[in-house]
C-alpha cells in the first residue's frame, strides 16, 4: 500500500486515506482518484430454495451523500421481498462511515425480520474490510471471498428472475 504525506501537517498517511488520521484535514486527491467514478449498483434477483435473494453488484466511491440512494436501494430489495441479499463489493473504491452505518443498520432489521444472517458481502477488498474490522461492524455480515462463493452457499438457481439498478 502506498504512502502520501499531508499538506497540512506533514504527517504520512495511506495513499487510500481521504482525510489524515493525525489533523483532520481533506486530503488532495490523486489524479487517479479524482478520475474515479461515483456510486453506482446493479440489482438481481435470484430462486433459491429458502426463497427469493438479491445479489447487487456495488460499485465506485460511496459517499455519505449516496444515502438516498441507498435507502432507495434498500426500499427496493423489500418490495422484491429478497430474503437474502449478498453485496458484491468488488469494485467499492471508497465507502464513507455514513454509508457502512446504513449497511449495518439494513443487516440489523434484516437480521430482526428473517433470522440469522439475512445480508452477505463478497469480495471486500483489504481497506473497506480493514475499516469495517476497525468499525468492530464485521460480525453484522457473513463474508465471503468472492460472489461465485457466496452464490453457491446460498444455493441460488442460474436464472435470474428480473433484474434492475441504477
Amino acid at each position: 500500500m502506498g504512502v502520501r504525506t499531508c499538506k497540512h501537517c506533514n504527517a504520512r498517511v495511506p495513499a487510500i486515506a481521504r482525510f489524515c488520521p493525525y489533523c483532520g484535514e481533506e486530503l488532495e486527491q490523486t489524479e487517479g482518484e479524482a478520475q474515479q467514478k461515483g456510486f453506482a449498483f446493479k440489482k438481481e434477483i435470484y430462486k433459491s430454495q429458502q426463497g427469493k435473494v438479491g445479489v447487487v453488484r456495488l460499485s465506485g466511491a460511496i459517499e455519505a451523500k449516496d444515502a438516498r440512494i441507498l435507502r432507495s436501494l434498500f426500499d427496493e430489495l423489500e418490495q422484491d421481498d429478497a430474503h437474502r441479499v449478498i453485496f458484491c463489493m468488488k469494485d467499492v473504491t471508497y465507502i464513507s462511515s455514513a454509508a457502512l452505518g446504513l449497511l449495518v443498520s439494513f443487516a440489523s432489521d434484516k437480521k430482526l425480520a428473517k433470522g440469522t444472517h439475512s445480508v452477505f458481502l463478497a469480495d471486500v477488498s483489504q481497506a473497506v474490510g480493514n475499516a469495517m474490522s476497525v468499525l468492530g461492524i464485521l460480525p453484522f455480515f457473513a463474508l465471503f471471498p468472492d460472489l461465485k462463493s457466496a452464490i453457491a452457499a446460498l444455493g441460488i438457481e442460474p436464472e435470474k428472475e428480473k433484474e434492475g439498478g441504477s
